[in-house]
């Protein structure tokens, strides 16, 4: 493969990357983010779970239980955090663009194919 049609294959990604970026599931995406950013409760509890789940992997990671009120208080705040309005509206935009990233890969995978059964050799 000579250099400039490696430069091609990195032009037209970045052309998709640019294509994707104007796409309403990544406009959602995007703003689904913002709104867990920007939400000060949200926060707060993600950082708590993030402490909370760090606290249990040190006690596996030293080979021991960890209490169970570590445990019972990560799940308690996995489900208010599921509970959130803004969390499931995170989790279906994320849903959303993984399905339209999987089409594109699909698309990719197709491309490859159809490049394989071409008669055309590339030194």
């Amino acid at each position: 493969m000579q250099p400039n049609e490696r430069e091609r294959i990195f032009e037209k990604a970045g052309e998709v990357g640019r294509l994707l970026a104007q796409t309403p599931e990544f406009t959602y995406l995007k703003s689904a983010h913002r709104e867990i950013a920007d939400d000060r409760e949200s926060n707060e509890m993600l950082t708590k779970m993030r402490e909370l789940q760090e606290k249990i992997v040190d006690h596996f990671n030293r080979e021991e239980e960890p209490p169970p009120e570590l445990e019972t208080e990560l799940a308690e705040l996995t489900e208010q955090m599921q509970a959130s309005s803004r969390y499931q509206s995170l989790i279906a935009s994320q849903a959303n663009f993984d399905k339209l990233m999987d089409r594109v890969n699909q698309a990719i995978g197709e491309g490859i194919r159809a490049g394989e059964q071409s008669g055309i050799i590339v030194p």
